[in-house]
């Protein structure tokens, strides 16, 4: 069985603000969480803090009750693969090797990547330097590194970034795939309709300490969304979506 990972009265801070207050969530095996929130809300600084890269304000982040901050971080790579918003920049070497260092964690960094170099369109620029690519080929240059680390739990902030509609069609189509496989699932959004058509709950964070946590038909109203992102987002709700809208 898949490790779980149990957040418990999580508080976030960027001070001088209180961004979360008194999370409580599990990320489940086999679902996938979208989380949603205006720029600033803590989405970003929600992912890091669950990855064990942040400290919480207060609360507890555990994998199978050990807290994550504890775990040696090849440990806690094995388990949880973080796709962090931005690029960090400065790598030199080729597509192929940075792929390869997804295998890190499992002490098998020269492994044969050739399945995720294929599986993101990645096989014909293996041999080009990194730092040539395209932001969106960079972009699946870093979804091929984070899959090939094949972690248990997968937490990816703002993946479409640089992505055209096919490839980010098939980004969250590999999340979903992801989660069947077993694999829990959390991904920052900003498309409500990509989150109705791939996510199996939503976490709402609104940035001032408030959050809400429900299902896609709970959560996606246009008076919900405008709570969330403020005027104007109802109109483009219902014109993308009008049959959810109320």
């Amino acid at each position: 069985m898949s490790p779980l990972l149990n957040i418990r009265k999580l508080s976030l801070r960027a001070e001088p603000r209180l961004l979360v207050d008194s999370l409580d969530l599990t990320l489940d095996a086999g679902r996938v969480l979208g989380i949603l929130g205006a720029n600033g809300a803590g989405k970003s600084t929600l992912l890091a803090t669950l990855a064990g890269l942040a400290e919480a304000a207060a609360g507890t982040v555990e994998l199978d009750g050990v807290p994550v901050t504890r775990l040696v971080p090849r440990d806690r790579a094995r388990h949880i693969a973080l796709l962090p918003q931005e690029d960090a920049g400065g790598y030199f070497g080729s597509v192929a090797d940075f792929v390869a260092l997804g295998r890190f964690p499992h002490d098998e960094a020269a492994s044969d990547i050739a399945s995720w170099l294929a599986a993101w369109e990645l096989a014909a620029l293996a041999q080009r330097p990194l730092a040539s690519l395209s932001g969106g080929e960079r972009q699946r240059a870093r979804l091929a590194q984070l899959a090939a680390q094949d972690a248990d739990i997968v937490l990816l902030d703002e993946p479409l970034t640089h992505l055209d509609p096919a490839h980010q069609a098939a980004l969250l189509a590999w999340a979903r795939a992801e989660a069947d496989r077993g694999r829990a699932v959390a991904l920052t959004l900003h498309d409500p309709n990509w989150a109705a058509c791939h996510c199996d709950r939503l976490l709402f964070l609104y940035g001032d300490g408030g959050w809400r946590l429900g299902t896609p038909a709970e959560l996606l109203t246009p008076a919900s969304l405008e709570a969330l992102y403020g005027p104007g987002t109802a109109a483009l709700w219902q014109r993308g979506t009008p049959t959810l809208a109320v």
